[in-house]
């Protein structure tokens, strides 16, 4: 079978700006590529969503670049450098795996509204990606592979748990309803992080979340204190 695969070795890619384009960029793999102020997948319609589909990068860096709503599919990343945050808002995965030694992510189900809108507008415009990306995971068998991940931070909003492939020693499930139940404020935490997460799953009414342990964080054996407090407490859900 021939490699249709375009390859991309030690290049540097700038300010690539994808907005409404409903576009397809499949088969591509990056090797030691430097990203740039590139933006994928700026829309506020479901149906101009760009897709992403059996993407590699490895060994890459990026600084000041994010992912809107994209769809992406039979993607791998492995080892990623990022000076800031690098964020994601809205976009929807399957068979996505993040793996070796990779900086600050945030994963997030919502979309990032437009900021000239009217409240309604904006809570009508995440609304309506909320739909678009249930119904999507939907026909998922599973999204995400964080398992072999080495984070320096990583936080995922929304994603169905169920949904995730992890490491169950560091990276647990919480469910809204255990939570909701517990008497979890009287635990004498490690970190104030921990908590925060807490009342966020309950204040977004999300059924479940990843509460991570990131391995390369300064602070890794405090967040693992943590989550090992929370299983012993009932309040993570078993393995």
């Amino acid at each position: 079978m021939t490699n249709t695969t375009q390859v991309f070795e030690n290049r540097t890619f700038e300010d690539f700006d994808d907005r409404d384009s409903a576009a397809l960029f499949s088969d591509v793999e990056f090797r030691r590529c430097h990203f740039d102020g590139c933006l994928v997948s700026m829309t506020q319609k479901p149906n101009l969503r760009t897709t992403i589909r059996n993407v590699s990068l490895i060994d890459c860096t990026e600084n000041g670049c994010s992912i809107g709503t994209a769809i992406v599919e039979n993607a791998f990343i492995e080892n990623l450098k990022a000076p800031g945050l690098f964020q994601t808002f809205g976009a929807v995965f399957n068979r996505v795996t993040l793996r070796g030694r990779i900086d600050r992510l945030m994963i997030t189900n919502d979309v990032l509204p437009s900021v000239l809108m009217v409240e309604e507008d904006r809570q009508r415009e995440i609304d309506t990606f909320r739909h678009a990306n249930a119904k999507y995971y939907s026909h998922v068998e599973w999204a995400l592979d964080i398992s072999q991940g080495e984070f320096r931070e990583l936080e995922i909003r929304g994603i169905p748990s169920r949904l995730i492939r992890r490491d169950p020693e560091t990276q647990i499930v919480v469910t809204r309803e255990r939570v909701a139940e517990s008497d979890w404020r009287q635990l004498d935490f490690s970190e104030s992080l921990t908590s925060f997460s807490l009342n966020f799953l309950l204040e977004e009414g999300w059924p479940d979340m990843v509460m991570i342990a990131p391995k390369r964080h300064r602070k890794f054996p405090l967040y693992l204190e943590d989550l090992q407090l929370l299983r012993q407490a009932g309040i993570a859900e078993p393995d």
